[in-house]
């Protein structure tokens, strides 16, 4: 049983433990304690400073890289996509910047910037699945004949065709191509730029994912749903436009799922767009998947190249892209018939009369 005296014994032995280590701290190991902390301390701020100067080395090196390929960028893509008419649709809000960057980028490759198309959150909410399904019966008139799939499939043709498809006789949309974006931008399924124009290829720019690392954040139902609706719009581009990309940064869902799944042979991506080497690539893939190369280019994982090699497409040809040109009215025997019938019967009633 323990007494008083264990207890009055543990606390002598604390105290004189205690004792004992102010003494040798503050006697003869006080300068070996101290000379110890200060190497660690020493050590620790050369270790910081190398890593400074190892970063501005590192960001400089970045920066000479970039002034190169901006110094070089325009002989790079120049004449690759020259003639053609470029749409972006925005998956998500992108990056003013970045929208930007990628758009000198195509002008420098020889194309026109056709408009932007931003896709509501209506689009892939669960909570309006009845309301997009209500609204593709009125889109089907308007489609390809023989369009099959799922209603979120028939709406994303519905979007690609209104932004490719050409009237009959003229460079300007067709009647079907306007009517679709009425219903559309009628449902606040998607809004169109004020200076939409016809468009050859589409940038489909994809959402921002979970950063690299951050485990706070768990993918929801609502996510992998909202992810194979995306995964619509790709398809129908590469259906329905001459050539497409799906063009995001190395955290973004719908590359991942593209670059990983069944789209990896038919759909390009850039992986790396909010950097100059992948707003540079965009053009570059728009004119390799032109001329029938699919790749995935980049830095992130499954990435099959850093950059597209270097394609220079002939001049644009948008007869695909134009709609059946009205049926005429009939003009054949019967209606000349039926002219022959009210000017010549009149006419020998009234000679026969004089004659009588």
């Amino acid at each position: 049983m323990i007494d008083f005296r264990y207890h009055l014994v543990s606390l002598i032995s604390v105290f004189l433990a205690l004792a004992v280590g102010i003494v040798l701290g503050a006697g003869p190991l006080k300068e070996a304690i101290g000379d110890q902390l200060t190497g660690q301390v020493e050590t620790l701020r050369a270790d910081k400073e190398n890593l400074r100067t190892k970063l501005a080395e590192a960001e400089s090196d970045v920066a000479s890289r970039d002034a190169f390929l901006a110094a070089t960028s325009a002989q790079l893509t120049s004449g690759t996509i020259t003639g053609r008419r470029v749409a972006f649709v925005e998956l998500a809000e992108t990056d003013d910047a970045v929208v930007e960057a990628i758009s000198a980028h195509l002008v420098a490759a020889g194309a026109q910037v056709a408009g932007t198309v931003s896709v509501s959150e209506q689009w892939t909410s669960e909570g309006q699945a009845r309301y997009r399904q209500a609204l593709v019966p009125s889109l089907t008139d308007y489609l390809p004949q023989g369009s099959t799939g799922s209603h979120d499939a028939s709406l994303a043709r519905a979007l690609v065709l209104s932004l490719v498809q050409l009237a009959p006789e003229g460079d300007v949309f067709s009647a079907d191509a306007l009517q679709l974006q009425r219903l559309l931008a009628a449902g606040d399924f998607v809004s169109y730029s004020e200076d939409i124009a016809p468009a050859d290829m589409i940038v489909v720019l994809a959402p921002t994912g979970t950063p690299a690392g951050d485990t706070t954040t768990a993918p929801t139902a609502q996510d992998a749903t909202s992810l194979l609706i995306q995964q619509e719009l790709p398809r129908a581009a590469v259906e329905l436009a001459e050539a497409s990309v799906v063009a995001g940064d190395t955290s973004s869902a719908l590359l991942a799922a593209i670059i990983g799944g069944d789209d990896a042979d038919t759909v390009s991506t850039v992986d790396d767009v909010d950097a100059l080497t992948g707003q540079i690539s965009v053009p570059l893939a728009l004119a390799a998947r032109a001329a029938g190369t699919v790749g995935h280019f980049g830095t992130g994982d499954g990435a099959t190249a850093v950059a597209p090699a270097v394609v220079r497409l002939d001049e644009v040809d948008r007869t695909t892209r134009r709609a059946a040109a009205p049926e005429a009215p009939p003009t054949g025997g019967s209606t000349d018939e039926a002219t022959g019938d009210a000017s010549d019967e009149p006419s020998g009633d009234a000679s026969d009369g004089a004659e009588g």
